[in-house]
């Protein structure tokens, strides 16, 4: 049976109304049928009220099919059965097709509430039917010849939909992007927005993704409805299909994104979208799965985004300020609302001997709730004057942030050597709510971070190191069969290595290169050392020892360069942080 749903009030009142005019008044022949309003239930027969749901007329292999859906309504206390009238759709030449009922239609209208009857009629005719009126006929088969009497009829000429070349043609159900609305044919409070259009690709074919803001202001939980959104251009349609799978209903009040993807070709210009909703008829006396047939009526339109709407990235991005929180859409599926999320740091570093520099953007994530945090999971991308670079997240090892805690995620981004900018914007990406299509869900202008060198202060962050002073000596070793000597170097240093706290970071989040350098920049030996973890570097007074020189010869005078190193997926990457002489 169809699900039987409670009439809301408004409904009742005006079905009420329509029940205190007199039926002549209203219905009391065919030319004054033509000036009912369908948008509101019209009394069929006592305590039953109808009203045309939805009616199609389209083309098939075989013929024409026309369906149509009825609501039917009770205003009674009492369970009414349904009239076992006939049902006939008039057409513009004036024959007359019986429509059938689905073979789950129900029976009976419970009190005060309404019901959904499908009917449909399969004509083989190729021409093109265009109903005009929907007729419910009381057929009385005990008398000879039979007596017919019609107990309704309905204009419907602007009610029908012609399938995927149809075109909305109501005022009140074509709407501007950005405009809030309902769906028409829908007993559901939800209200849907059109907030964002954006072009993406599969493959080589360009998907325009749209960005539903859909909200539930009433006092139920209400399910999202199924429904379909086509786009459609000066010469052709395209069928969309709903990329995000992961909301399913609202409860009241609360606000989710819903997310269509439009394949079109390649420099498609579309000028308007069209939202349908699928209607299902039974074939009476058939049991296979070929019975059930589901059909698409239009509902409502609206338009693409203008000019002053169809904002650009960078103009919504506003400059950001290193360690202040990156404003992100509240409705996002990413970050938790008790999660903080910041950059910390934004340089630019080398990869040598490769043609190409890598961007380091260190990510800082700060739980303010009472509960461990699962660490977001998000892309990210870089903004230049056109060029995009994506982003890769450094693995980190640790899946949860405790409360009152920061901890910090390098994302890596290739960048051209020649070309590099002041300002990049960077853009959280969300990239598995509606995969393989990417959601932006925060961006902020980010400035490059170009610390000045200082031979005492070294910032890495979220180190700081302080060289209170150091001294470079050689060891020299004797091979006594090749009388030859290699030499290797000691470094003494004295140093403070301090890390703001409480913040936490994995053990390979960025290490110490120690090189050692003739005048002429040829390396002669290198250390590494981790800052974090089993090992690390300490505050005060240490040795350490620089044994993989090859030179057979004492080498002076020397340079120690220092170096912050990071792995990356594209192998490690380094930034010149100190030049000490000796």
């Amino acid at each position: 049976m169809k699900k039987v749903r409670k009439q809301a009030l408004s409904v009742i009142l005006i079905s009420s109304l329509l029940l205190s005019l007199p039926y002549n008044a209203v219905f009391a022949d065919e030319p004054q049928a033509s000036v009912v309003d369908t948008r509101y239930p019209s009394v069929l027969t006592g305590s039953l009220q109808v009203k045309i749901n939805g009616l199609l007329s389209e083309h098939t292999l075989t013929g024409t099919r026309i369906g149509t859906t009825i609501k039917m309504y009770n205003v009674s206390n009492d369970t009414v059965r349904v009239p076992d009238y006939e049902i006939r759709v008039v057409t513009g030449n004036g024959a007359r097709y019986v429509l059938r009922g689905s073979s789950d239609n129900a029976i009976s209208v419970p009190p005060m509430s309404n019901i959904e009857l499908s009917y449909m009629a399969q004509v083989e005719l190729a021409d093109n039917l265009k109903p005009t009126s929907i007729v419910w006929v009381d057929v009385n088969k005990d008398v000879y010849p039979k007596v017919e009497t019609t107990m309704l009829d309905l204009p419907v000429s602007n009610l029908v939909w012609y399938g995927d070349q149809s075109v909305i043609s109501d005022p009140t159900l074509i709407k501007k992007w950005g405009e809030a609305f309902t769906i028409p044919s829908l007993d559901s409070a939800l209200t849907y927005t059109p907030i964002n259009l954006t072009t993406d690709f599969k493959d080589q074919t360009p998907v325009q993704v749209i960005k539903l803001l859909v909200q539930n202001p009433g006092k139920q939980t209400e399910v999202i409805p199924g429904f379909i959104i086509a786009g459609k251009s000066s010469t052709q349609n395209y069928k969309g299909a709903r990329a995000d799978q992961s909301v399913s209903s609202l409860d009241p009040g609360e606000k989710k994104y819903l997310y269509w993807t439009i394949p079109t070709d390649l420099d498609t210009q579309l000028n308007s979208f069209t939202l349908s909703t699928p209607e299902a008829f039974k074939i009476p006396n058939r049991s296979d799965a070929s019975a059930n047939l589901t059909y698409y009526i239009g509902r409502l339109s609206f338009g693409v985004p203008a000019a002053d709407q169809q904002l650009s990235d960078s103009t919504n991005a506003s400059s950001y300020l290193l360690n202040t929180q990156i404003p992100i859409d509240p409705i996002n599926n990413v970050v938790n609302p008790n999660i903080n999320v910041s950059v910390a740091d934004f340089q630019i570093y080398e990869n040598k001997g490769m043609g190409y520099s890598t961007g380091i953007v260190k990510m800082r994530f700060s739980n303010k709730g009472d509960k461990p945090l699962p660490i977001p999971q998000f892309a990210a991308e870089l903004m230049g004057n056109g060029p995009i670079y994506a982003g890769n997240r450094i693995n980190a090892s640790t899946n949860l942030v405790v409360p009152g805690t920061d901890y910090l995620v390098n994302y890596s981004f290739v960048l051209p050597v020649s070309g590099t900018m002041d300002q990049y914007n960077l853009r959280l990406i969300d990239n598995k709510t509606a995969a393989p299509y990417k959601i932006n869900f925060a961006q902020a202008i980010l400035t490059v971070n170009k610390p000045l060198q200082d031979t005492t202060k070294l910032m890495l962050y979220p180190y700081e190191v302080t060289i209170h002073d150091w001294a470079l000596s050689n060891i020299a070793l004797s091979n006594p069969t090749t009388l030859s000597y290699k030499y290797s170097y000691k470094l003494r240093i004295n140093m403070d290595l301090q890390t703001p706290a409480p913040l936490m970071v994995d053990s390979n989040y960025n290490k110490l290169l120690l090189e050692l350098e003739t005048k002429d920049g040829r390396r002669i030996a290198t250390n590494t050392q981790i800052l974090n973890g089993e090992g690390r570097l300490t505050s005060g007074e240490q040795l350490i020892y620089f044994t993989d020189s090859t030179s057979d010869q004492l080498e002076y005078p020397i340079v120690l360069k220092i170096y912050e190193v990071i792995e990356t997926p594209n192998g490690p990457v380094r930034r010149l942080a100190a030049t000490l002489n000796n």
